[in-house]
């Protein structure tokens, strides 16, 4: 059963043996409930909440299976609710469309977080245009739109995705000094850009690193007022052909390359192609920073 017969971490949580005993017992008594219900009475008791409040139910379905995994529980079945991930792509995408002028000209440019109801159509966009496609983040994330103007007329010209930090980047972490137990407490304030996207048929030089310079200005407060924590890195991954020239021009710093496996293939299996990791502090005492313990364990449980 591993590390969950001991105390362990789960970002900035501490497990003690009666929180152990109280997931163990739970998931004895309540077989009936579907498994998010059975996460979300867990987040309740224990109690296990973000620092802004919301209960961390994702999370917990997430350390709940890998306890499964471990043989430390067993889970109850799961329950048919449709393909998610495909009904998420249930919307037309944003049409793409020309544009060649200088980036004067099509000031100001603006991140703009994604309304509730055009969710689909932003998982649609990426679907459609973006190399990666769209994969549905999990836990804490955020939407942007990328916007223009055009004459008299706002336009979306990209996207943006942000989420969760790869769990282990050696040339990430051996830069930033961590012992693996602050990598698993601290992991959850580097926020990662896991999708960049610029329209087909976009020709605006400089746009690409002039959206970063405006995403590293605007994200920190809105995922402060979402989330109740300020982020403290940006990273993402560029995969060849891509040499990650915005990133550069927008003062990233390229650390090297990965092993060439998957962001989540702790078991080692998944041979990838290998990518350039970049990273942006977002305060000059970042590393200090990084170590800064949360107010409460991060995360947020919403939307598609």
């Amino acid at each position: 059963m591993g590390r969950f017969e001991e105390p362990f971490w789960v970002g900035d949580r501490y497990f003690d043996a009666e929180d152990i005993a109280l997931i163990k017992g739970t998931t004895r008594r309540f077989g009936g409930l579907s498994r998010h219900e059975l996460a979300a009475t867990l987040c309740e008791n224990l109690p296990w909440r973000a620092p802004n409040g919301r209960l961390k139910v994702d999370a917990c379905r997430l350390l709940l299976l890998q306890m499964e995994a471990a043989g430390a529980i067993h889970l109850p079945g799961k329950q048919a609710t449709g393909p998610k991930a495909f009904m998420d792509l249930q919307a037309p995408p944003v049409e793409a469309w020309p544009l060649a002028a200088a980036l004067a000209a099509v000031r100001p440019v603006t991140l703009e977080p994604v309304p509730q109801e055009e969710l689909r159509t932003f998982n649609a966009t990426l679907a459609a245009y973006h190399y990666l496609g769209y994969r549905r983040p999990i836990g804490a994330h955020q939407r942007y739109w990328l916007k223009v103007q055009t004459g008299e007329e706002r336009r979306i010209a990209g996207a943006m995705l942000f989420g969760a930090a790869a769990k282990a980047v050696l040339a990430r972490d051996r830069y930033i000094g961590w012992t693996r137990e602050e990598l698993s407490r601290y992991r959850v304030r580097i926020i990662n850009q896991s999708r960049f996207l610029i329209l087909p048929g976009i020709a605006v030089p400089h746009l690409a690193s002039h959206a970063l310079a405006l995403a590293t200005r605007r994200l920190p407060q809105d995922w402060a007022a979402r989330y109740g924590y300020m982020p403290v890195l940006f990273e993402t991954f560029v995969e060849p052909p891509w040499r990650g020239t915005c990133y550069l021009a927008a003062n990233w710093v390229a650390l090297g390359d990965t092993a060439g496996r998957g962001r989540q293939d702790r078991a080692k299996r998944r041979e990838l192609s290998r990518k350039t990791i970049f990273i942006y502090p977002l305060r000059r005492d970042w590393r200090r920073a990084l170590c800064a313990p949360l107010p409460a364990a991060a995360g947020d449980e919403d939307d598609a």
